[in-house]
């Protein structure tokens, strides 16, 4: 399985809950082997996923469908 590393930005102001419900709802996404947001800045989604499955701008619509701005970064 090949596993391919994303950053998505988000808003900074989400909640803690807002947070933990985005994660969740990622980890649930067929192909997602990974998915948290940063220690470092609370506005930074990482997600890893096997591209094989699933791909980078499913991931972002798939957020953005909360009402979110959402941009891909990169890693």
């Amino acid at each position: 399985m090949d596993i391919v590393d994303i950053m998505f930005h988000v808003p900074a102001d989400l909640s803690i809950q807002d947070r933990t419900n985005i994660e969740r709802d990622i980890e649930g996404c067929d192909g997602v082997v990974s998915v948290h947001f940063s220690k470092v800045g609370a506005h930074m989604l990482e997600v890893a996923y096997d591209p094989q499955v699933i791909d980078s701008e499913t991931l972002r619509r798939h957020v953005s469908e909360r009402g979110l701005e959402v941009s891909k970064v990169g890693l």
